[in-house]
């Protein structure tokens, strides 16, 4: 019997396969979510992860007078604050995940930017040549508070869980588990999956311990039932030494064929 499970950021992959490069459509949740419905065709995961600062940008690309409540400010995490609390923004959030949680038949997690990237965004847009540095830990855990209360307001969607994203600058603001523990606390109490998404190295002493994944860092997890895939598994040649486990998480690249994408996810689901 067939015990693997398939957990994938197919975002970039949907992109390219169904739209020729250019960004899905943010504005209309029905068309957003019928794009992930026929990319859950091709792959058929068990859990698709759907990743926001697509629609962060898009949202304040089309409303350009919110930042006008976003600007003059000297404390850097203040811009993010103002977007992250936007009940406009909230209700058009709100739409896109309920429409892709009705539609798509597995389960969703929102994925998170970074703290730090999400701050550096917004306060680059809001304040225009200013640059951003030297942010605290401080900066990353208010980031947190402020992400926490825009996912609780996703209960009714139907999400299955919530990834947050690590970086290099969360790391250098001091980033620990603790800083996250909002997010994390509304997982928990929502009964939803968590994890971390790790793209960087330098996680694995801070974020150790505990029951989640650490997504492309499973050396960051004491969590042993899931494995990240390498971004050469999806070439002709790549090997299928991958190791064993009941969970298979990957992020597929934006150019590769459908065919390709079938022929390896065969393959995966036939590892013994």
């Amino acid at each position: 019997m067939n015990t693997h499970q398939l957990w994938l950021n197919a975002h970039a992959f949907a992109e390219n396969v169904l739209n020729q490069g250019r960004v899905l459509q943010w504005h209309n949740p029905i068309e957003f979510a019928e794009n992930y419905k026929k990319i859950q065709g091709i792959v058929s995961a068990d859990r698709l992860s759907l990743p926001l600062m697509g629609f962060l940008d898009y949202w304040v690309d089309a409303h350009p007078h919110v930042l006008q409540t976003m600007t003059g400010k000297r404390r850097v995490r203040y811009a993010i604050k103002k977007l992250l609390t936007n009940e406009d923004m909230r209700q058009e959030l709100r739409e896109l995940v309920a429409a892709c949680c009705a539609m798509v038949p597995c389960e969703l997690l929102i994925e998170l930017p970074s703290n730090a990237a999400l701050i550096a965004w917004a306060h680059g847009l809001a304040n225009p040549g200013e640059e951003v540095s030297g942010l605290s830990d401080l900066d990353i855990d208010s980031t947190s508070v402020y992400l926490a209360d825009t996912v609780r307001q996703l209960k009714a969607a139907g999400i299955a869980g919530v990834v947050s994203t690590l970086s290099d600058a969360d790391m250098a603001a001091g980033a620990t588990v603790e800083l996250y523990q909002p997010l994390m606390n509304v997982a928990a109490n929502y009964h939803w999956q968590f994890a971390f998404r790790c793209p960087v190295m330098a996680t694995a002493e801070r974020f150790s311990a505990g029951d989640w994944h650490c997504l492309g860092g499973d050396m960051s997890s004491q969590r042993k039932d899931l494995i990240s895939l390498p971004a050469a598994f999806w070439s002709a040649e790549a090997s299928d030494e991958l190791g064993d486990a009941p969970w298979y998480y990957a992020e597929l690249p934006a150019f590769v064929e459908p065919e390709q994408v079938r022929q390896k996810l065969t393959q995966l689901r036939g590892l013994a």
